[in-house]
Parts: C-alpha cells; sequence; structure tokens
C-alpha cells in the first residue's frame, strides 16, 4: 500500500516537472534574469545585437527624444554604450556625433555602417572622410560577425544594420580614447528620414538639420551645445 502510495506520488511530481519544462513565461509578467555580456574589468555590457531585452539596460542613464523616444547612455570601462527606441515603434537609422578637439566624427546606422569625419575650418566644419560602407546584409551568420568584428578593429565602434534585430530599435558601441569632448544623437524615420529627432532636444545645428541627398561636404556644427561627456554619470 505504502510502496503503491510512494509510486502514484513521484508519477505526479515527475509529470508536474514535465509540464513545468513546456509552460511559456510571459515577460510582461515575470521578472526574468538577464545574462549580459562581461569584459576583462568584470563589468556588465549590453550585448550589440539591435535588440534591447529585458534588464539589459536597467543601469544606463535614460533620457528621452523630443518625441518620447528613448535613449540610453552607459560608460563600462573604456567603452561607451548607446541604444536607441524608437516610439512608436517603426524601421529608424541614427547618427553619433563626437566631437574630438578639431575633429567630429559621425556614427551612422541604416543599411549599413559606416563613419565619417570632420574637421574644424575657421566657423565651419569641413568633411575630411567620407562614409566607407561596411556590414550591410539582411541576415545575420558567422560572416557577417566577423565582418563586424574587422569593423570594430577598423573604426572602434560596433552597431545593428537596420534590418537586424527589432526594427526601431539601435546598439552601439564605442570605444573610448579619452579625448572625446561632446555628444549629439539624432534618429531618423525611414518613412520620414528629413523630420529628424535630436538629443540634446533643444539642438539646431548640424545633428537637428535636413541633409537631402546625404550630408554635406561643409556643416554647421556647435558641439559647445552638445552633452558634455564629462557630465554624463
Amino acid at each position: 500500500m505504502a510502496k503503491n502510495h510512494l509510486y502514484r506520488l513521484c508519477s505526479v511530481l515527475m509529470a508536474f516537472i514535465v509540464l513545468a519544462g513546456c509552460i511559456k513565461v510571459d515577460p510582461a509578467s515575470e521578472s526574468l534574469e538577464i545574462t549580459l555580456a562581461v569584459d576583462g574589468a568584470g563589468s556588465n555590457q549590453p550585448v550589440v545585437d539591435g535588440v534591447l531585452n529585458p534588464g539589459e539596460w536597467d543601469q544606463a542613464e535614460l533620457v528621452h527624444f523630443e518625441d518620447g523616444s528613448e535613449l540610453f547612455l552607459l560608460q563600462s570601462g573604456e567603452y561607451f554604450y548607446l541604444a536607441v527606441r524608437a516610439l512608436p515603434a517603426e524601421m529608424i537609422a541614427g547618427n553619433v556625433f563626437i566631437n574630438e578637439g578639431d575633429l567630429i566624427s559621425i556614427l551612422h546606422t541604416s543599411a549599413a555602417l559606416g563613419t565619417a569625419v570632420y574637421e574644424r575650418e575657421g566657423s565651419t566644419w569641413r568633411k575630411i572622410q567620407d562614409f566607407e560602407w561596411c556590414c550591410r546584409t539582411r541576415m545575420d551568420s558567422e560572416e557577417a560577425r566577423e565582418n563586424r568584428e574587422v569593423f570594430f578593429d577598423k573604426e572602434g565602434w560596433l552597431g545593428i544594420n537596420s534590418f537586424l534585430g527589432n526594427e526601431n530599435e539601435l546598439e552601439y558601441k564605442i570605444r573610448l580614447t579619452g579625448s572625446e569632448d561632446f555628444l549629439a544623437v539624432n534618429l531618423l524615420r525611414v518613412d520620414n528620414p528629413a523630420q529628424k529627432q535630436v538629443w540634446p532636444i533643444d539642438l539646431v545645428d548640424g545633428p537637428a538639420q535636413p541633409n537631402e541627398g546625404g550630408f554635406p561636404e561643409v556643416m554647421e556644427l556647435f558641439p559647445e551645445t552638445w552633452q558634455n561627456l564629462e557630465e554624463l554619470p
């Protein structure tokens, strides 16, 4: 009798374990533990895959564009991480502007990744390096990941193009040199690229201006009005 009772109890427990393994957890109703990539110093870092996973950016500073879209900023060791989530959700492209003294680098993410560099020329800035496009793919693969690694080694930053990950989310990983001064960011909706959302939201110079036909040879840029990187948490 006792043996039969024990057998039935074990059977019930085994069935419960099997069923529990088949249950799908709703992320909206559960607190999920997210495992982040870890660098050599042991600090948590977001994974640059174009998907802002729950908990992945919890340690970041969250600011907003004028339309309510979200911008996450996080420094971890020698790297600066940045993520954009457009609201409402639709496909976007983005530019990160980084000022280093008399140089400004524009880190562009859309269907491909590329870097342009402008140099101060009096009261304006002249393009001295045009975009050399890389990582233009609509499917992730081992070859695509290798191409991104080569791009990161060469350019000092990494992103995911607009066709990978979530269409309304962009992520960047930027290697810091210690000479960066000011930062600005904009996002462009693919269905209306002339209408830019910019941060800081009160900017009126290059990051906020429409650039039909691409970035011009000469731009008006006022990096002193951008976000001072030393003042970020």
